[in-house]
């Protein structure tokens, strides 16, 4: 493709482009496995690929660096797979890699960058001998966007390093040294089929234009989620008109905020729903002002009525859910000013074989808190008739008040940057919490370059924030302890 070629660091955007040119969505890396195991053998390091498509790369101490403690470096290689056109199948589809000259993105797609440009900056380490640097350990974890499976099934006696520099986050200058942890709860509904022929009217409705985005980093910002409006509809027009649900689907992964769903349903009184969606294309207008002002409502009708649909009992039952299920921030911390403490995401939501399911992503800085919520969420489901399923949970990562190697990056931060890193905990889950219960005397930092919009088709990369960050990795990497 070479769309990235000339860009700085050019090692690291070259591989980069390497790695886009594989489908790697979560669920979907074995052959991007399989080529970073081949990449690191062609190059005669020790790799070791286990059962969950884990890739771990051992780089020996240059010279000078044997008596260095030895360092993790990780990220992860699935990315959240999304793009504009619903039908495309991104499986297989091969990123568009196009930049401007300060962002690189991928046309009508996600990028891809969280976290292929932690990826690219260890292919790029296992690629140039002549940087100095102590004993290496090259984590590549496998699909963490879906609840972090790699890490979680990841023996950790594998490890030698105590120490790990994680590559996962989306903001320069910033040390991230403490994350929520979160859990997911999988609604099953069953649906009922009208026995009996219904009249009226098919109304095929849907939301798009919400700007969506990572379910953990901007849960507070106030974004639609397309699924919930489209359950507050459903409730409103059963209320009205009587509405049978024929199908409704929405959003691309559990920790993405969905910006588009659709609906479909009959109603007898045709008349009465144009004027409610008529208002409420208004009322959404009004309630997303300053915050989701993109996020469309579109609807088509037809005499033409389905085969097969829901029936209204049915239907109401699953509304009242819908409206009913929490959504967003739940509380804020009471120790770190701004700071989400307790969130919930309405994922993805679809209808097949006769029954609803719907996906929800839970996340807490406090794990009591989550569990709590994890059980509202859990006897809602019940007490609507449905069936809950737990599953992808995964541990907070505590703040670590003495830590070596974040007192050593802060001194390079300030020799490069003359001024301190702001350190900070995040709502955002990362795999340091899950790896900090495996690894005793566990000593991590989080960083990356500045992304936008990621989990979304707005995903965007910074050139140049690449660049520093990559020097700067490299300069952490050649500081020795006192």
């Amino acid at each position: 493709m070479e769309k990235l070629k000339g860009l700085y660091p050019e090692p690291v955007f070259s591989c980069f482009e390497q790695i886009c040119g594989i489908p790697h969505g979560s669920y979907h890396i074995d052959e991007i496995s399989d080529y970073l195991k081949s990449f690191a053998e062609r190059r005669g390091f020790s790799c070791v690929q286990d059962k969950e498509k884990n890739i771990l790369v051992r780089l020996a101490a240059t010279r000078g660096y044997e008596d260095e403690p030895v360092l993790i470096l990780q990220g992860h290689m699935d990315m959240v797979a999304v793009h504009d056109d619903p039908a495309v199948d991104m499986t297989k589809h091969v990123l568009a890699l196009d930049h401007d000259g300060e962002w690189v993105f991928a046309e009508h797609s996600s990028l891809g960058g969280d976290d292929g440009i932690a990826v690219a900056m260890m292919m790029a380490l296992m690629e140039d001998p002549s940087i100095p640097h102590p004993a290496l350990e090259l984590l590549i974890t496998a699909n963490e966007e879906v609840g972090m499976d790699g890490a979680v099934g990841l023996d950790a006696s594998l490890l030698k390093g105590k120490r790990l520099l994680n590559l996962d986050s989306e903001d320069e200058g910033i040390f991230t040294v403490g994350c929520a942890g979160g859990t997911r709860v999988v609604a099953h509904m069953p649906l009922t089929v009208a026995k009996a022929p219904v009249n009226g009217k098919l109304f095929s409705i849907k939301l798009s234009g919400g700007a969506g985005g990572h379910s953990g980093q901007m849960i507070d910002q106030g974004r639609a989620n397309a699924i919930h409006q489209l359950g507050r509809i459903l409730y409103e027009l059963h209320k009205l008109c009587g509405a049978c649900l024929v199908s409704m689907a929405g959003g691309t992964a559990c920790n993405a905020i969905p910006g588009e769903a659709e609906l479909a349903l009959c109603l007898e009184d045709g008349e009465k729903a144009v004027a409610y969606l008529e208002d409420f294309r208004r009322v959404l207008k009004e309630e997303y002002r300053g915050k989701d002002e993109e996020l469309t409502l579109d609807w088509s009708v037809s005499s033409e009525m389905p085969e097969r649909l829901y029936d209204a009992e049915c239907s109401g039952r699953l509304a009242a859910f819908l409206i009913a299920a929490p959504d967003g921030v739940q509380a804020m911390s009471g120790d770190v000013k701004g700071l989400v403490e307790t969130s919930l995401n309405l994922g993805v939501l679809k209808i097949e074989n006769d029954e609803l399911t719907a996906f929800f992503e839970l996340r807490s800085m406090i794990g009591s808190a989550a569990a709590y919520l994890r059980d509202r969420v859990a006897a809602l489901i019940t007490a609507f008739g449905g069936r809950a399923e737990l599953s992808a949970s995964y541990p907070e990562w505590s703040y670590r008040k003495d830590s070596p190697l974040r007192d050593k990056m802060q001194k390079v931060y300030r020799r490069m940057y003359a001024g301190d890193a702001k350190v900070e905990l995040i709502h955002a889950g990362l795999e340091c919490g899950v790896l900090a219960k495996k690894i005793e005397d566990f000593d991590a930092v989080s960083i990356g370059p500045e992304m936008q919009d990621i989990h979304s088709t707005r995903e965007r990369l910074n050139i140049a924030s690449v660049g520093r960050v990559w020097d700067y990795v490299l300069e952490v990497l050649k500081e020795k302890d006192d």
